[in-house]
């Protein structure tokens, strides 16, 4: 893989990024699906499409208030990126997979409960590679 090919992975992934984070997760989903549409790389457009399934989940649960369909995409998205190597598109991989099982369990809860929100602290991660807090000696990971 190219240096030029790594940096426009890595522009499309941060463009996903800023308003996965903002909470636009709708938003997010198209960003990346467009570089998914043009990336001709499969393991490269298997971790956008990765991605895209994480946000749409988010967005199904916070904006479709539909939990059963946020755990269905998050266990697509967990599929896709479990192979993914760390530190693709810039991204902290192993993070972001466990966050993704981490939040499907939350969700799992507030199903049972006929809930639908969750707090932000709980959704996945999507951290830049080198930039992950260690785990604590508990072996707890701090939240940023």
């Amino acid at each position: 893989m190219s240096s030029s090919t790594d940096a426009a992975l890595e522009s499309i992934v941060q463009r996903g990024l800023e308003a996965y984070r903002a909470g636009r997760f709708f938003e997010a989903h198209e960003l990346w699906e467009s570089g998914w549409r043009d990336e001709p790389d499969p393991v490269r457009k298997t971790f956008l499409q990765g991605l895209i399934l994480v946000a749409a989940a988010m967005h199904k649960l916070t904006r479709m208030q539909s939990p059963p369909g946020a755990l269905r995409l998050l266990d697509k998205a967990r599929a896709r990126l479990a192979g993914t190597p760390d530190g693709m598109g810039g991204l902290a991989i192993p993070l972001l997979v466990d966050d993704i099982t981490r939040a499907a369990a939350v969700i799992e809860q507030l199903a049972s409960g006929e809930r639908t929100e969750i707090d932000a602290s709980l959704l996945p991660r999507m951290e830049i590679a080198g930039d992950v807090a260690p785990p604590s000696p508990s072996g707890a990971r701090s939240r940023p």
